[in-house]
C-alpha cells in the first residue's frame, strides 16, 4: 500500500481534478440560438495541393480555385440533444490555458516587409496580427542574433575577438535592419502581441570552434551567454519591445553545416538556465519565461530529464524553467504529453513548425490536444523566388508568398486561413476543453472555453467527401456538414456549461497508447488493455459525479473488489462500490480508490494488448497516464 503521507497528497490533488479528468455538475447558462461558422479550405486547383511549389510559380492560380478562404457562413441553429453527438464538449473537463497563435518575425520576413510601401506593410501586418479585420495572431518568435532565415551576413551581438565582459554588447544590426521598427509597428497594431526569442549561436568566441557556423558552446562561458541574453532582454525592453520568454537555445542536438547553431548539452542547459535565472531576477526581468529544450518530441524526454530533473533534486534547474519548448521534425505530439504528465508544474509549448493543407491543420489540433499552450509557425513570408533565405534545402511555401517584382504585392495561402481558424477565435486564456475526438476518415477536432464564455471547436475534414457532424454541449446540439479538405470554426456563444457526457482518452505516457475496452465489446469482465490511440468511443473515458470512470454505459473496475497487487483491472457494470472509483492525479496517477493503488500496465508492457492491474504506485512510466 501507498504510504498515509501520499495518501494525503491523493487526496489533496482530487480537490483539483476539474482541471484535469473528473467532470462536476454545472447549471446550464442561458444559451444562444446558433452558432456562428467560418471556413477555410484547400485548392481545388490541379496542381496547387499542399506544399506543391506551383504556390510560389503562381499563387494567383491556386487562391482562385480556393473555395473557402475564412468565409463566415450561415448559423448552425442550436437545438436540444436527441440521439447521439459525434462531438460532445464537456466544459467542466478543462486544461491547459492558451498563450496564443501566430507567426515568426525573423529576418526574411522582416526585410521582405521592409521592401514594401509604408501602405502596403501596414496592411500585411494588419492582415496577420489585427483581431478584428486580420487573423489575429498576438505570438510571434523572433532571433536575437541571425537564424537561417536572413538577408544578411551572419551576425551576433558581440562579434569580433574574446570579450566575457560584453563591452561591445549592442543590437545596432537590430536597428539598422528595420527589425526593432517592424516590431513597433506590429506591437502598435496588435498591443497584446507576444514576443519570444531564440538564439542559433552566440558570438563565435564563446565557441569551440570560433565560428557562428555549427559547434560546440565552451563550458566556460555558460554564465557569459546567461549575461548576454539578459543583455538582449534589457536592450529590446529599452526599445518598449518587452519579451515574453527566451529559450535556451534553438535546437541544441543539431550542428548545422552551414547556418549559425550550436550543440549544447542537456547539462550546458541546466546550468544557463539557473544562471539566466539568477541574471533575470537580479536585473528587474523576473517576468521574463526561460523556456528550455526547444527541439524535436523524439529526443524530448530525456533531454528534458537533464535539464529540470525533479523538484528538490540537487542543482536542477526545475526552479529557473518556466517551459518545455518543442519542434515538429521527428517524433509524435503526443511525446509532447507524455512530457507534460511528467512536469505538470511546467507549460509545454509548439514553437516552430510550417504545416500545410488540412492535414497540417489536424497537426495543430495534435499539438493542442496533447497540452500545447501555442502554435508558432515558423517563416511568414518569402518571395515567389523563396527569397531571401540561406537554409541548407529549399523551403516549401510559406504562408504569405511576395512578388518579387512588385513588393507591394503579397499573395495570403491556404495556410494563412488554415492557421486564422484558429488564431481569430481562440483568445488567450481560453481553457481547452474535453471532447472526444475523431479520425481521419471522418472528421477531428478541438474546442476551448473562452474567457468571455464563449465554446469555439474548430473541426478539421481531412477527407475527400463532405462530412456531416453535431456538437454537444450539455442538453443542447447543433450539427454542420463540413465540405472535403475544409476545416471549420464553430463559435457558440454562452453555451451550456457542465459535463454533457463528454469523454477522454487516457494514454499511457510510456507507450503513448490509450487505454481500451477489448473489440469494443462492453462484456461485464472485459479485462482493459492497451492499444493504439483511435478516437473510437472504446477508449473514451467520462467521469462520473460518484468517481467512476465510464466506457461504453459501464464502469473501470477492480475485478472481484480485489485490493491486492496483480487485481486486475477490468470494465463491469457500474454498481457504485469503491472498486469503481478512480482519480487521475496532477502527477499522473490513476489511483483505485478502495485499494490506494496505481492502475499499471502489466509487466511494463508497450504493445498493443498490454493488459491492466492495480499495483502499489512506483512513480514509473508504465503507471503514468495522460487525459488528451
Amino acid at each position: 500500500m501507498v504510504s498515509a503521507r501520499r495518501a494525503a497528497s491523493l487526496a489533496a490533488a482530487t480537490i483539483t481534478m476539474t482541471a484535469g479528468l473528473a467532470g462536476v455538475a454545472a447549471t446550464e447558462a442561458a444559451a444562444a440560438t446558433s452558432v456562428q461558422v467560418y471556413w477555410s479550405s484547400e485548392s481545388r486547383t490541379a496542381g496547387f495541393e499542399p506544399v506543391n511549389g506551383n504556390w510560389y510559380t503562381n499563387p494567383a492560380t491556386g487562391l482562385a480555385g480556393t473555395p473557402y478562404r475564412l468565409a463566415q457562413q450561415a448559423d448552425a441553429p442550436i437545438v436540444a440533444a436527441t440521439g447521439t453527438a459525434t462531438i460532445t464538449a464537456n466544459t467542466a473537463q478543462q486544461y491547459q490555458s492558451i498563450l496564443g497563435f501566430g507567426s515568426s518575425l525573423e529576418e526574411s520576413t522582416i526585410y521582405n516587409l521592409s521592401r514594401m510601401s509604408a501602405t502596403a506593410r501596414e496592411r500585411t501586418l494588419r492582415q496577420l496580427l489585427d483581431p478584428a479585420t486580420g487573423a489575429g495572431f498576438n505570438v510571434a518568435r523572433i532571433a536575437f542574433g541571425t537564424s537561417d532565415f536572413t538577408s544578411r551576413t551572419f551576425y551576433t551581438y558581440d562579434d569580433g575577438t574574446a570579450d566575457p565582459s560584453l563591452s561591445r554588447f549592442s543590437i545596432q544590426k537590430d536597428i539598422d535592419y528595420n527589425i526593432i521598427s517592424v516590431l513597433k509597428q506590429a506591437k502598435a497594431i496588435n498591443p497584446n502581441l507576444l514576443l519570444f526569442a531564440s538564439v542559433w549561436s552566440p558570438p563565435a568566441w564563446m565557441k569551440q570552434n570560433n565560428s557562428l557556423i555549427g559547434g560546440n558552446l565552451l563550458d566556460q562561458h555558460v554564465p557569459t551567454l546567461a549575461a548576454y541574453y539578459r543583455r538582449a532582454v534589457q536592450a529590446y525592453a529599452a526599445q518598449g519591445l518587452p519579451i515574453h520568454a527566451v529559450t535556451l537555445q534553438n535546437e541544441p542536438l543539431y550542428s548545422p553545416p552551414d547556418y549559425p547553431g550550436t550543440l549544447l548539452s542537456a547539462d550546458q542547459e541546466r546550468r544557463l538556465a539557473i544562471a539566466m535565472r539568477a541574471e533575470f531576477t537580479g536585473n528587474g526581468l523576473g517576468g521574463t519565461k526561460i523556456w528550455a529544450f526547444d527541439h524535436n518530441f523524439a529526443e524530448g524526454p530525456s533531454y528534458v530529464a537533464g535539464v529540470i530533473g525533479n523538484p528538490g533534486s540537487p542543482n536542477d534547474a526545475f526552479n529557473a524553467v518556466d517551459g518545455l519548448a518543442f519542434h515538429d521534425y521527428s517524433g509524435e505530439p503526443s511525446i509532447m504529453g507524455q512530457v507534460k504528465a511528467n512536469y505538470p508544474a511546467k507549460d509545454v509549448a509548439m514553437t516552430e513548425r510550417a504545416v500545410w493543407g488540412t492535414t497540417g491543420a489536424n497537426r495543430i489540433v495534435d499539438y493542442l490536444r496533447n497540452s500545447s499552450i501555442m502554435y508558432q509557425n515558423w517563416v511568414t513570408m518569402l518571395d515567389q523566388n523563396r527569397q531571401p533565405e540561406k537554409w541548407t534545402g529549399s523551403p516549401d511555401p510559406t504562408m504569405l508568398v511576395q512578388s518579387p517584382s512588385s513588393p507591394d504585392t503579397v499573395h495570403l495561402l491556404p495556410e494563412y486561413y488554415f492557421t486564422a481558424q484558429f488564431s481569430k477565435f481562440i483568445q488567450r486564456g481560453a481553457k481547452r476543453v474535453g471532447t472526444n475526438n475523431g479520425s481521419a476518415s471522418t472528421v477531428t477536432n478541438v474546442a476551448f472555453l473562452n474567457p468571455d464564455g464563449s465554446l469555439v471547436t474548430v473541426v478539421v475534414n481531412r477527407s475527400t467527401a463532405n462530412q456531416t457532424f453535431s456538437v454537444r454541449a450539455g442538453s443542447q446540439q447543433f450539427t454542420s456538414t463540413l465540405p472535403a479538405k475544409t476545416v471549420g470554426t464553430y463559435i457558440w456563444k454562452d453555451a451550456p456549461a457542465g459535463g454533457g457526457g463528454g469523454g477522454s482518452a487516457l494514454r499511457s505516457n510510456a507507450s503513448g497508447r490509450c487505454i481500451d475496452v477489448p473489440a469494443a465489446n462492453p462484456v461485464d469482465g472485459a479485462r482493459l488493455q492497451i492499444y493504439d490511440c483511435n478516437g473510437t468511443t472504446a477508449q473514451q473515458w467520462t467521469p462520473g459525479a460518484d468517481g467512476t470512470l465510464r466506457s461504453l454505459g459501464k464502469c473501470m473496475d477492480a475485478a472481484a473488489a480485489g485490493t491486492a497487487n496483480g487485481t486486475a483491472v477490468q470494465l463491469y457494470t457500474c454498481n457504485g462500490t469503491a472498486a469503481q472509483r478512480f482519480t487521475l492525479t496532477a502527477s499522473g496517477d490513476l489511483v483505485n480508490t478502495a485499494a490506494n493503488r496505481c492502475v499499471d500496465v502489466l509487466d511494463r508492457g508497450t504493445a498493443n494488448g498490454a493488459l491492466l492491474q492495480l499495483w502499489d504506485c512506483t512513480g514509473g512510466t508504465n503507471q503514468k497516464w495522460t487525459a488528451a
